[in-house]
């Protein structure tokens, strides 16, 4: 069974929908990533600090929930971790990794989207990008052959479905996949994977790491 992601809303930008108005920035430096939340006020940054808001969040976070945050850092404690002010936040969509078969793969759409980045963060291959929407939610997956994943390098698959939407207008998201439930955790020894993405700006084109 395939596991898709659906859009039909899309995160803008981070510094447009989620800025908090109350705060004074003034020359402030902020910075901007994808955590994993394991509350409302502490998160996890891909790179294993912790990362402890001084503020509430407006939003309802669950842990394992991936966020784009921005944030003011106000200092560091004794372990390294960031102590911060929260400036905005926004959850964004994630899914697993599927495995399925070459058939699955061959008949499965992969309609372009206008790729911004695609990244390796902790377990989590993540991507910035628009897709063209207008009322139908589009229909998103990352698929591997599970005859592969013992291969030297895993080739996975980056799935985009219109689902018959019309042209609508360019709408901007973040999205993280969970690779962990198929190659585990990273080990020392690093392993080559690779994510072929249709897109409208570079082709079809094969992103390769090392998970």
């Amino acid at each position: 069974m395939k596991k898709w992601v659906f859009f039909s809303t899309l995160i803008a930008s981070i510094l447009l929908s989620c800025e908090d108005k109350t705060v004074d920035y003034g020359l402030d430096e902020y910075y901007v990533e994808i955590v994993t939340a394991q509350s409302n006020d502490i998160f996890i940054s891909d790179n294993g600090k912790f990362i402890i808001s001084s503020n509430k969040s407006k939003n309802n976070f669950s842990s394992g929930d991936r966020v784009f945050i921005n944030y003011t850092l106000l200092g560091t404690n004794s372990s390294g971790d960031y102590n911060v002010r929260i400036n905005g936040s926004a959850k964004i969509p994630q899914a697993n990794l599927t495995l399925t078969n070459e058939d699955t793969l061959n008949k499965s759409a992969r309609e372009p989207v206008l790729l911004e980045s695609v990244w390796l963060g902790s377990h989590y291959l993540n991507m910035q990008f628009y897709i063209n929407f207008k009322s139908v939610a589009h229909k998103i997956a990352l698929l591997a052959d599970s005859t592969g994943i013992k291969s030297d390098t895993l080739r996975m698959y980056f799935m985009h479905d219109t689902a018959g939407d019309p042209p609508g207008y360019p709408s901007h998201s973040y999205l993280s996949f969970d690779l962990k439930e198929v190659l585990g955790n990273r080990e020392n020894i690093p392993r080559p994977i690779t994510v072929q993405i249709n897109s409208s700006n570079y082709g079809d084109k094969i992103y390769s790491f090392e998970y």
